[in-house]
């Protein structure tokens, strides 16, 4: 193990935390879909019945924002990992953990500042997002 605190568990549960966006996103890219297919809101007529009207691209709306807050706690967990090994600079892998996290932040930085992005494109930066925090990941935990 190449620190003394253990890194390796709090990038784990941010894995756990970006598949849950994801998912969520991955969900308002299926309402938005059915929508267009149907051309007719059921989920609208549905609700309005049950007294509290609300429509699928409403409901689309709010799975997106919900995951842009998730990455937004992501990126201050990162933010935390990174000022941790500044402090305690840790043998040779120490650059190279780095600049994963500075590239990982940069694209975070990108979907938070263009949030208005179409729901196919957040879901690839998204991807994008998972795929380096798994390098970072396989970087302090070479084992796995």
């Amino acid at each position: 193990m190449l620190f003394k605190k253990n890194p390796v568990k709090k990038m784990s549960k941010i894995t756990d935390r970006l598949d849950i966006a994801i998912g969520k996103l991955l969900i308002a890219r299926n309402v938005l879909e059915k929508l267009k297919r149907e051309k007719q809101d059921n989920v609208l007529l549905m609700t309005a019945f049950a007294g509290m009207p609300i429509s699928s691209r409403g409901m689309a709306i709010m799975y997106i924002e919900s995951a842009l807050k998730d990455l937004e706690k992501i990126r201050k967990d990162i933010e935390g990992i990174g000022n941790w090994m500044s402090k305690n600079k840790v043998s040779i892998y120490y650059s190279r953990g780095k600049q994963l996290l500075d590239r990982i932040n940069k694209e975070i930085a990108n979907v938070l500042e263009n949030p208005d992005d179409d729901v196919h494109v957040l879901i690839r930066k998204f991807s994008s997002i998972k795929t380096d925090i798994q390098a970072f990941l396989d970087l302090l935990n070479p084992r796995n």
